[in-house]
C-alpha cells in the first residue's frame, strides 16, 4: 500500500467533519426558522378575528420580517376562497396593515426576483390601488415580470387597465397570447375599443383581438360589429360570428346565413353554431343546404344545428337521410340523445294527433336504421307506461332490422315478468331475418 501524507488524510477528514457540521448547522438553522415561523401563525391566527373587526396591527407586531411575511401569507391564502362581506374585510385589513402599500413598493423599487413575486402577490391581493404599479411594470423589458403584471390585472378584473392592457398589445411587446386574453377579457367591457386592433396589420393582434370579443362575457353590440362580417382575415370573421350569435339580434340573421356559403370551412362551422344560438326557424333552409356541405365537420356542426331547430326532428332526420350522409345522420341522432328529445319523443308514438304521432314513427323509424335501437329496447323494458310500451312494440313489428333479432334473443332470455316476456316474442315473431317471413302476433293489450 502506497504511503498516505498524514496532512492529505487530516485535510480529508477536516472537510468531512466540516461538511457533516455545516448540514447538522443547516438543519437546526432550518428547524429553528420554522419553529418561530409556527409560533407567528399560531399567533394571528389567534389575532385575526379581532384585526377582521377592525383591529390594526401594531408597528411591533409588524417589525420582523417573518411575523408580516407570516401574516401576508395567511391572509392572501384566506382571500383565495373567500366571497362576500369575507373578501371585503380580508382586503380592508391587506391595506390597514400596510401590506398591499410594501408589496407597491418592492414592485417599484425592489431586487428582480421580489419585484416579479411582488407582480404576482398583487394581483392574488386583488385589490384596485394596485393597478398604477402594475401598469407601470408593462413598460419593463424583463418578459417574465410583463407576464406576471398581465396575469395579476386580469386577476382584479378593473376597467381602469383595459387601456393600458390594449396598448400593451398595440405596442407590439412580447406576450403569451393566453396571459393576454384573460387579462383583455376581465378588463375591457366595451367590444368596441378592440375595434382598431382588428385592422392592425399584424395577424397575432388581430386574431387575439377577435378572440377577446368572442370570449367576452359582455354583451355584443350588432352595430359595432356587422362591418367585420366580411372582414379579410378568416380568423376575424370566424371570431366575429361567434359574438353575433349570442348578440340575440335579428339582424345578425342574415349575415350569419351569408356566412354558411363562406369559402373558409371554420368560418362555416362558426356560422353554423352562431344560427344555433339565435334559434331563429327562418334559417332552417341554410341549415339543410350546409348538411350537403363538402367539408364533414361543417356537415355535422350543421345536423347539431338542426336538432335545436326543427319542430318536427322525424322530417328533418328523413331528409338528412335522403342525403345519404351518415355522418350527418350520426350528429343529428347524437345530439337528439344528448338532449334527452328521443327519450322525450317516446309518448308521442302513441299521440291522439296523428301528425305528431308520424313524425315520432319517422324519426324512430330513422333511428332504428341508423343503428340507435337499443335506447328503443330499453325502453320497451324500463318505461313506465304500459301503453308506451306497446306503441314501442307495434313500431318494432314494423321494423325489419337484422341487428333487432339477436338483441331481442338477448333480453327475452333475460326478461324478468312473464309479461314482457310475451311482448318481446310478439315483436320476434314479426321479424323476417327470425321467422323466414314477416307474421303478425296479437301485441298485448295495455293494463
Amino acid at each position: 500500500m502506497p504511503f498516505v501524507p498524514f496532512f492529505v488524510l487530516a485535510a480529508l477528514g477536516g472537510t468531512l467533519v466540516g461538511m457533516f457540521a455545516f448540514i447538522l448547522g443547516r438543519r437546526a438553522w432550518r428547524a429553528r426558522d420554522f419553529r418561530r415561523r409556527d409560533r407567528y401563525r399560531d399567533y394571528w391566527f389567534r389575532r385575526l378575528p379581532s384585526l377582521l373587526a377592525g383591529d390594526t396591527p401594531g408597528s411591533q407586531e409588524m417589525r420582523v420580517p417573518e411575523a408580516r411575511e407570516t401574516l401576508e401569507s395567511i391572509l392572501v391564502n384566506r382571500l383565495e376562497t373567500a366571497e362576500g362581506a369575507e373578501q371585503k374585510q380580508l382586503s380592508e385589513l391587506i391595506e390597514r396593515a400596510g401590506l398591499l402599500d410594501q408589496r407597491i413598493r418592492l414592485l417599484q423599487k425592489g431586487p428582480r426576483w421580489e419585484r416579479l413575486y411582488s407582480a404576482t402577490l398583487l394581483g392574488q391581493m386583488r385589490s384596485p390601488g394596485a393597478i398604477p404599479a402594475l401598469v407601470e411594470a408593462l413598460e419593463e423589458d424583463w418578459p417574465p415580470l410583463c407576464s406576471a403584471a398581465l396575469r395579476s390585472l386580469g386577476r382584479i378584473g378593473s376597467a381602469a387597465a383595459g387601456p393600458a392592457i390594449l396598448g400593451f398589445l398595440q405596442r407590439g411587446r412580447p406576450v403569451e397570447p393566453n396571459l393576454w386574453l384573460e387579462a383583455a377579457v376581465a378588463c375591457v367591457p366595451d367590444l368596441e375599443d378592440f375595434a382598431s386592433l382588428l385592422q392592425d396589420e399584424r395577424e397575432e393582434v388581430r386574431v387575439l383581438a377577435a378572440r377577446s370579443i368572442a370570449e367576452s362575457p359582455h354583451p355584443a353590440r350588432f352595430d359595432s360589429l356587422n362591418r367585420f362580417v366580411f372582414h379579410p382575415d378568416p380568423e376575424v370573421r370566424a371570431q366575429v360570428l361567434r359574438t353575433l350569435g349570442r348578440s340575440r339580434d335579428g339582424r345578425a340573421v342574415s349575415l350569419l346565413i351569408a356566412a354558411t356559403h363562406d369559402s373558409i370551412w371554420f368560418v362555416r362551422l362558426r356560422a353554423l353554431g352562431a344560427l344555433a344560438e339565435l334559434g331563429d326557424p327562418s334559417t332552417l333552409d341554410a341549415v339543410l343546404h350546409a348538411v350537403k356541405d363538402s367539408n364533414f365537420q361543417v356537415r355535422q356542426r350543421a345536423a347539431a344545428t338542426l336538432a335545436s331547430l326543427v319542430s318536427c326532428p322525424g322530417e328533418a332526420l328523413e331528409k338528412l337521410i335522403s342525403s345519404n350522409d351518415e355522418y350527418a345522420v350520426e350528429a343529428l341522432l347524437s345530439q337528439l340523445a344528448r338532449s334527452g328529445l328521443l327519450w322525450r319523443s317516446l309518448p308521442l308514438l302513441r299521440s291522439p294527433q296523428e301528425q305528431v304521432r308520424r313524425d315520432a314513427e319517422k324519426l324512430w323509424s330513422g333511428a332504428i336504421a341508423a343503428g340507435h335501437h337499443a335506447i328503443l329496447l330499453n325502453a320497451l323494458e324500463t318505461h313506465p307506461e304500459w301503453r308506451v310500451r306497446v306503441a314501442i312494440a307495434r313500431l318494432l313489428a314494423r321494423m325489419d332490422h337484422p341487428a333487432l333479432v339477436t338483441e331481442l334473443e338477448q333480453r327475452l332470455a333475460a326478461a324478468p315478468t312473464t309479461r314482457l316476456r310475451r311482448l318481446l316474442r310478439a315483436v320476434l315473431r314479426s321479424q323476417t331475418s327470425c321467422s323466414g317471413e314477416k307474421t303478425r302476433a296479437p301485441l298485448a293489450r295495455p293494463a
